[in-house]
């Protein structure tokens, strides 16, 4: 009796142990397939919301625009669109900022930026990761049809690299002093504008930074369409290696419809 006692203990223990093992690789497994569908950077792993309207931009901006395949458009033509549509007031300090973030997001005024499967940020010594919540669907908007590019190009291992979003008054003041072509006066204040380098790409194969012809031409092209549908406003800063975006918003009134679904590479 006491044998067989034994010999069923010891059956219950190896079938614990292989019940053990089949869990571990199945765990193993959807590990593998979730990292297969979801790049990672830094320390996030996020997928990208992308929100359309139903609105003709090009009939119904907020403020004047002329539909055009150049990107060239200067900080002042941009600032018309930064002053209609975004913060009322650009705010003075840092510490003025932070203490208003939570009045500002249940108000849906502004909405924090974070890294997803389109784009990474570059250290952000000079802004801050917020935007007006149109900006942040234009941004996704412009990584979805950069994927689409890309992979035209067999090349949508690449992922681009923000430099500047939201800034204050003492931040623009500061790189108004260490660049002096920097505006004084920028669009950037306003939680409207992004920079989007043209200098480096995040390629996902390699885990680091490097230049790409192809991911230039794609961005590039993407700029270029959205530029002639009216969605937003751009310029290629040389001095910053850089695409400096702004926003364009449709009129409210002639808003019929929001779409919006979640795209994950």
């Amino acid at each position: 009796m006491f044998q067989y006692r034994r010999k069923k203990t010891a059956i219950y223990k190896k079938i614990s142990f292989w019940i053990t093992i089949l869990i571990l690789i199945l765990a193993i497994y959807f590990a593998f397939l979730s990292h297969k569908r979801t790049i990672t950077l830094g320390n996030t792993k996020k997928e990208a919301k992308i929100h359309n309207s139903d609105c003709n931009h090009v009939l119904f901006p907020s403020a004047p625009i002329i539909s055009s395949s150049k990107l060239n458009d200067p900080n002042e033509v941009q600032l018309v669109h930064a002053l209609k549509n975004g913060l009322k007031k650009p705010f003075a300090t840092d510490q003025a900022l932070f203490s208003s973030l939570d009045s500002l997001k249940r108000k849906s005024i502004l909405y924090k930026v974070t890294e997803n499967n389109f784009y990474l940020f570059k250290s952000l010594t000079h802004s801050q990761p917020y935007l007006i919540p149109e900006a942040i669907d234009l941004l996704n908007e412009i990584g979805f049809r950069f994927q689409q590019k890309l992979d035209e190009r067999n090349k949508n291992f690449f992922r681009f690299q923000i430099t500047s979003l939201l800034r204050t008054e003492e931040e623009q003041m500061r790189l108004h002093h260490r660049n002096r072509n920097a505006a004084s006066h920028s669009t950037h204040m306003y939680g409207t504008t992004v920079d989007i380098s043209y200098k480096n790409f995040y390629n996902t194969k390699t885990n680091r930074l490097e230049p790409s012809y192809d991911a230039v031409q794609a961005m590039t092209k993407v700029l270029i369409d959205m530029r002639q549908e009216c969605r937003l406003l751009c310029v290629r800063e040389h001095h910053q290696s850089c695409f400096h975006i702004t926003v364009v918003v449709c009129l409210p009134d002639r808003i019929k419809k929001k779409r919006s679904f979640s795209y994950k590479l």
